[in-house]
């Protein structure tokens, strides 16, 4: 059938349940029924992944070569699920970034990857195996666990590419790289050897975050600190990890400690929210503010459970105005506990001798440990048991509420982080982190936007060690191994150097079975993705930066961009992985909410592209994870905010919602329902601007194919100036990382430029059968078209790709860059073109004031400080866009013409004289008295209505709440006649006004 219809454009087909098209493209002018009437999304997005892969080549081109490449990396996604609106927004931001640079003749290699994410994957894993094997990390093999987190992560980084693919990004996936993949295993082994080797990584005891839901350390950055709600009850992991328990929290318990070597009489209260940890008591601290201070200072008490005798020390760290004022030390479960420890371990040893040191009382799982009465049995069931035995003895003074209290919580379990002293691996960031800041404060490493470096510095500054062990089984295996029986370790590349650095035979090597915390590894894919594995030891890796800038979230900037820049200069002998950083804003809903599954706001991307039913969003959450009350609460948010899902919208509207924002705000709030309409509307009038131009292409296909030469316009001259002011204007904004300037830049010229002023200037030529004006129209449209989708084609890839081939004879906007020129800006003759439309506008306000209708005939006289011979030729489209036949230009200081209404053009020094004539006054006289009657009647109705409500008011049976409920009716109407009667009176006066006019001479 396409044989025999040379002028049909398209043949396609669906494929069962893919969705897919195939479509078959002839290079050949349209005819206008070759177009669809309406936007296809199937046509447009058919063959997806062909016109992806074509984009992500750079187009020939002569200058290219002096252009930088661009190269830079997808902020790696974690394994642990589906992207959402916030990844799309990352993904939207970046393909833009290197679409726009190949556009401009450059090349430009983006490179995509995935992290294995230790915490977050095990953690999804564990919940997954629970929820369907009924299956715990405890019943696991270490084996078993690993094999599943494997098929885990393979299967969502399938679906990720998927994703990714569908939103059109131009992705390099020949390059892509995994954090655990076998390159990033040898780079984080060799860099683990080399710090260790200079003297930054060590082991050693100190106090981590404990996880005890996943029994693991977790870096401060995946603590939650939360104050407590109204009553205290908190949702917790249960301890067998089966599911979830409400725990009772913010409670200050008083407990009697009595003293020793007194009467029974002498005692201290102590206040504290964590009795169950009384069993790792060492001693006792009071303030030296104390009134007793003195008097207790070295004395000693009993503990009232298991009778050790506790010291009493004096130190200023106590608060004295909390609880009594008296504390318990724990050293082993509380840091500041452990600090004021620190400045008195003489004194606590010789009481309770060397053991005290170690003295613990909660184990990895968060249960009481062994050597204690309530060993094995859960923190929080073991408090109200030991508040029972505190009672039973008379120990127990009392139990408060304590409304300051705030707890801190695991993000990935929220469970109540146990601070625990242990030995780990740390890293000592104090010199990395100095010479990375010496770096931004120079200005070698410049953040955009500029406020966020501030941010970065103060990460900088933070000079705690970095603690790198994590508990896991999902991620790197730390290259160490301890000598059995002894606490040496050696740290190398594998067990065989190991040993030959120990130098002895018969020795026994146990390797750690920690894992690296993931954002040491990925802090790595600079290095990785430059090709530092290829490199010699010991050689400068890099002679310039292996990136060319990082583009990510400003939820990660010091988390990953900060210890990207640290571990790079430190490891590649100073070099900066890249030299510029842009940080976009955190995605949130319509309503400003951080996106959320407990809140329901969490959009998948392809829901958008492909749509959804809300039965189908219902269908997912009832089968997540959630809390019941979490499943409650986000189902409510989707059925108010998509009470009839989300309509099929496609790649290009999605990055249509996403991209129309400013992105380097803190805050990036999408109301999707709201953008995709517009985004549709937008590609609705990009499809009709294409059908007008094949329209004007087939009344002169014949003329076009003989190469008439046509008449030029001077709008065909300011079309093309629009247009190459609009492109170099988004090029400098682009250049800016203003996206959503440059975008808007471009999505106005079309709109305004482009429909509203040029295609209607056309239009009577079009009408009129003007051959050789049309001629000229159809070169001028298709070519500025042509060059505009290619620069649409940045954020609007797959409708801009294929309209661009209904202008450009079936060309594909892939095979060359943009080709406009500077020397196409006529600033003169835009300004005279703004003019008349400024001109445009005036007459419009003008006729409205007048109260006559905007198609209204005038005459009129224009006076401008421009020369009439360049008005001249744009004086028909004020006739045609304002109805107003100008037939004078006179300069703007010229005397006033009679008979003519006058008024100023905004913004421009000009003004605009329209003459009334008497159809005119008929037509204003015919409507004025049309509203005078409407008013009349709208004031004579709300009286009616007003006295009405009076009535029923004034009623002595009329009980109170209706008496109110009439009284409001009643000032309502009042007011609404009110403002009827002003109406009435403004009409009158514009009639009287009219009258006047008629009368004058």
């Amino acid at each position: 059938s396409l044989r025999k219809s040379p002028k049909c454009l398209w043949a396609y087909q669906m494929l069962n349940a893919g969705r897919k098209c195939f479509s078959v493209t002839i290079r050949r002018t349209l005819s206008k029924s070759s177009l669809p009437k309406t936007f296809d999304l199937d046509l447009v997005t058919a063959n997806y992944e062909e016109q992806t892969r074509r984009a992500a080549i750079s187009p020939r081109s002569e200058g290219r070569s002096s252009m930088d490449p661009l190269r830079l990396v997808l902020p790696p996604p974690n394994v642990t699920g589906r992207l959402h609106i916030g990844h799309a927004l990352t993904v939207a931001i970046e393909d833009a970034l290197a679409r726009h640079h190949r556009v401009k003749g450059g090349e430009a290699t983006w490179i995509p990857g995935m992290d294995h994410a230790g915490i977050a994957t095990q953690s999804v894993v564990e919940r997954f195996l629970w929820r369907n094997e009924k299956k715990t990390r405890r019943e696991m093999g270490r084996e078993e666990l690993l094999k599943s987190c494997e098929q885990f992560a393979s299967q969502n980084a399938t679906v990720i590419r998927d994703q990714m693919a569908r939103m059109g990004a131009t992705l390099h996936w020949d390059s892509e790289y995994y954090t655990l993949d076998q390159r990033f295993s040898s780079a984080v082994t060799r860099a683990f050897v080399t710090l260790h080797r200079d003297g930054l990584i060590s082991r050693s005891k100190r106090f981590v975050n404990w996880s005890p839901s996943i029994c693991s350390s977790i870096s401060d950055q995946e603590v939650e600190k939360v104050d407590l709600p109204t009553g205290g009850l908190l949702s917790l992991p249960s301890p067998d990890g089966k599911g979830r328990r409400e725990v009772k929290l913010g409670v200050m318990h008083t407990i009697r400690y009595e003293m020793i070597y007194g009467n029974k009489s002498s005692f201290l209260l102590v206040a504290t929210t964590r009795p169950e940890t009384i069993f790792a008591d060492v001693a006792i601290a009071i303030h030296p503010s104390h009134p007793r201070a003195g008097e207790l200072k070295g004395r000693r008490v009993r503990n009232p459970l298991d009778g050790r005798e506790l010291p009493i020390v004096v130190d200023e760290a106590v608060l004295a105005d909390k609880g009594t004022g008296v504390l318990k030390l724990t050293p082993s479960h509380d840091r500041l506990d452990a600090e004021i420890c620190g400045r008195h371990w003489e004194e606590i040893v010789r009481v309770g001798g060397q053991e005290v040191r170690e003295r613990s009382c909660i184990d990895d799982y968060g249960r009481l440990r062994g050597g204690t009465p309530l060993d094995g049995i859960d923190r929080f069931d073991a408090r109200a048991t030991v508040l029972d035995q505190l009672r039973s003895i008379g120990a127990l003074v009392g139990s408060i509420e304590d409304a300051t209290t705030s707890v801190s919580l695991c993000s990935r379990t929220g469970d109540i982080i146990e601070p625990r002293q242990i030995h780990q691996w740390f890293l000592d960031c104090r010199e990395m982190h100095a010479e990375a800041a010496a770096a931004l404060k120079d200005g070698r490493l410049s953040i955009h936007p500029s406020t966020q470096g501030e941010r970065l510095l103060d990460w900088f500054e933070y000079t705690e060690p970095w603690c790198l062990s994590r508990q896991l089984v999902w991620g790197h295996q730390i290259p160490a191994w301890n000598i059995e029986g002894t606490n040496e370790w050696i740290v190398d590349h594998s067990e065989e150097d190991a040993r030959g650095r120990r130098g002895e035979e018969g020795v026994t090597l146990r390797r750690d079975e920690d894992v690296l915390d993931t954002w040491f590894s990925s802090g790595l894919v600079p290095l990785v993705c430059g090709g530092w594995m290829d490199k010699i030891v010991g050689s400068a890796p890099f002679v310039a930066p292996p990136l060319s800038l990082l583009e990510t979230g400003t939820d990660i900037a010091g988390i990953w961009v900060a210890r990207m820049v640290a571990l790079t200069m430190r490891l590649s002998g100073g070099q900066l992985p890249f030299p510029r950083v842009i940080l976009h804003g955190i995605v949130k809903d319509g309503q400003g909410r951080k996106m959320s599954k407990s809140v329901g706001n969490v959009i998948d991307p392809l829901d958008v592209i492909d749509g959804v039913s809300l039965a189908e969003m219902e269908r997912r959450v009832g089968e997540s994870a959630l809390s019941e009350q979490e499943k409650a609460t986000s189902l409510s948010s989707l059925r108010t905010r998509f009470p009839r899902g989300i309509s099929r919208c496609g790649a290009d509207v999605l990055r249509f919602v996403l991209l129309r924002h400013d992105v380097l705000s803190g805050e990036v709030s999408i109301d999707i329902g709201q953008l995709a309409e517009e985004g549709s509307r937008f590609c609705n009038k990009l499809w009709n601007l294409v059908a007008y131009a094949a329209q004007v292409r087939e009344r002169v296909e014949k003329e076009l194919k003989e190469g008439e030469e046509g008449e030029e316009h001077v709008m065909d001259a300011w079309l093309r100036s629009r247009l190459a002011s609009s492109l170099r204007s988004a090029d400098t904004h682009m250049e800016n990382t203003e996206i959503h300037r440059a975008f808007g830049n471009i999505h106005a010229f079309v709109r305004s430029a482009v429909a509203d002023v040029y295609v209607e200037s056309t239009k009577s030529a079009l009408w009129s059968g003007d051959t050789r004006r049309l001629v000229a129209t159809s070169r001028t449209l298709d070519a500025v078209l042509a060059e505009f989708f290619r620069q649409l084609s940045v954020f609007m890839p797959f409708v801009s790709h294929f309209l661009h081939g209904q202008v450009a004879d079936g060309k594909s906007l892939y095979e060359a860059p943009l080709s406009y020129s500077s020397s196409w800006i006529d600033p003169s003759l835009e300004g005279t073109v703004d003019e008349v439309l400024a001109v445009v506008d005036a007459a419009r306000s003008l006729k409205e004031k007048l109260g006559v209708p905007k198609r209204s005939v005038f005459k009129g006289v224009l006076y401008s400080s421009r020369p009439p011979l360049a008005i001249a030729p744009l004086l028909p489209l004020i006739s045609h866009l304002a109805k107003v036949s100008i037939d004078t230009v006179l300069p703007v200081d010229g005397p006033d013409t009679k008979d003519y209404e006058h008024t100023s053009v905004h913004g421009h020094d000009a003004r605009l004289a329209l003459k009334v004539e008497e159809c005119h006054h008929e037509e204003m006289k015919r409507i004025l008295d049309g509203q005078l009657t409407n008013a009349v009647n709208q004031k004579v109705l709300y009286l009616q209505k007003a006295a009405q409500f009076e009535e029923i008011a004034r009623d002595v049976k009329c009980n109170w709440g209706k008496r109110a409920q009439n009284e409001k009716k009643r000032e309502k109407a009042r007011a609404s006649a009110e403002k009827a009667e002003k109406e009435e009176e403004r009409i009158r006066t514009m009639m009287r006004s009219l009258d006047e006019r008629r009368r004058l001479p």
